[in-house]
């Protein structure tokens, strides 16, 4: 078995929760996400550790951009006089007519 592999999925909710790298005495390295998660990368190799943190910039913009369109439509509703709910817009594909 490849121990780089999951079968299943791992379901775990961050918020604000520390993300840091810690080294063990034996030195191994790991990644720690909250208390609840930490995932050994020890042999990971440097071009899977470049890609963890590509996919961690992908998810950052992904982020400012649903606050960025969040804040444009709570700025309109403003204008139109109605209260925000706080709900953020959420970004389509472009629809093809058929």
């Amino acid at each position: 078995m490849n121990p780089s592999r999951l079968i299943g999925c791992v379901g775990l909710a961050l918020g604000d929760d520390p993300i840091e790298t810690r080294i063990s005495a034996g030195g191994d390295a790991y990644l720690w996400i909250g208390l609840a998660l930490n995932i050994n990368v020890t042999n990971a190799s440097p071009e899977q550790l470049r890609r963890l943190a590509e996919v961690a910039q992908d998810l950052a913009d992904w982020r400012e951009a649903q606050n960025a369109a969040a804040e444009v439509a709570n700025e309109v509703a403003a204008e139109d006089g109605v209260p925000s709910i706080g709900v953020p817009y959420q970004r389509r594909g472009e629809q093809v007519a058929a």
